[in-house]
């Protein structure tokens, strides 16, 4: 049990770091607290509507998933 609850903690560490690292590495040091702020170009979105809209999304049913956990 102990080794698994290792793994997975060493999994999600390497998830977490990798993309920290790959955003760092491209957008340094300017990028912006909210991640699809980065995105945004001038008022222009860079990424297409549906992404936005999938992102929205997956967000509110993660919130709700954490709401009924709770």
């Amino acid at each position: 049990m102990f080794k698994g609850l290792c793994v997975c903690y060493a999994v999600v560490l390497a998830a977490f770091f990798s993309v920290a690292i790959s955003g760092y590495w491209a957008f340094g040091n300017r990028a912006q607290g909210l991640v699809l702020s980065n995105f945004v170009d001038s008022g222009r979105p860079l990424v297409p509507k549906w992404f936005v809209l999938m992102v929205n999304v997956f967000t509110i049913l993660q919130l709700s998933a954490v709401a009924v956990v709770s």
